[in-house]
């Protein structure tokens, strides 16, 4: 069960994946997508099985899936590919209020969350926070994805996934964590971040040195309990400050 969405020449190599079992949510989803200039390539997959296949053979820049707050489908998902594949960059689209799912994603390698009714703005601001420049490219070269593998038919969806059931979830989550302050300086910082600019950019952008940023940054990730950029962002999403 997977569909197709290309856009024109002149558009961005960007490849991303679609993954939610309700038909509606995913073919929306992938229409403000493709409305990114960076995105030149969305495929929509609506079966578990079919993702995983698909996966072995080549991957995208950025794979979403979909979360239900009463059907662990999409965490049970997510977990499997994270555990394939850790180096596939995950989002997580779900309710803004279902943090539990949230958490436990985030806690098996999730890069981040996006609410699944984010407008194009907001999902593009998504995409940029795991690693994804302005112009759709990532920082470092990526292996090419071979165009004729896409028109191959879907893999049978029979197949259960293999070990499907998220082991150590539960005892990774943690309870709602205390209260955290940012100052103003701290949290351009991490807007910045999540914009996908480096520590130069936002020197610039704040009249501010490089080494001064730098300094805010190790306060922030302090602060947030984070080893790096993509912890801070993804924890500053999580507590509400950032939308």
């Amino acid at each position: 069960m997977i569909d197709d969405r290309m856009r024109g020449p002149g558009h961005g190599a960007t490849t991303v994946w679609v993954y939610d079992e309700r038909r509606r949510v995913r073919d929306d989803v992938a229409s403000r997508l493709v409305a990114l200039p960076f995105v030149g390539r969305v495929e929509v997959v609506g079966d578990a099985a079919t993702l995983v296949q698909r996966l072995a053979t080549r991957q995208p820049d950025v794979l979403l899936v979909g979360t239900q707050r009463a059907v662990d489908t999409g965490l049970t998902v997510a977990t499997q590919v994270l555990r394939s594949h850790p180096t596939v960059p995950v989002l997580v689209l779900g309710a803004p209020d279902d943090a539990e799912t949230v958490r436990a994603a985030v806690a098996v390698g999730a890069r981040g969350y996006l609410r699944w009714d984010a407008s194009a703005l907001e999902m593009g601001l998504g995409l940029s926070r795991v690693g994804l420049r302005a112009d759709g490219r990532p920082p470092q070269p990526a292996a090419p994805v071979p165009l004729a593998s896409v028109g191959a038919p879907a893999p049978s969806w029979a197949a259960p996934l293999n070990g499907a059931g998220p082991r150590v979830v539960s005892t990774t989550v943690r309870e709602s964590a205390p209260p955290v302050t940012l100052s103003m300086r701290e949290m351009q910082v991490l807007t910045g971040m999540s914009q996908g600019k480096s520590n130069a950019q936002i020197g610039r952008e704040l009249y501010l040195s490089e080494d001064t940023i730098k300094t805010h940054a190790r306060r922030l990730f302090r602060k947030l309990g984070a080893k790096d950029r993509a912890e801070a962002v993804a924890t500053g999403f999580r507590r509400g400050m950032m939308t």
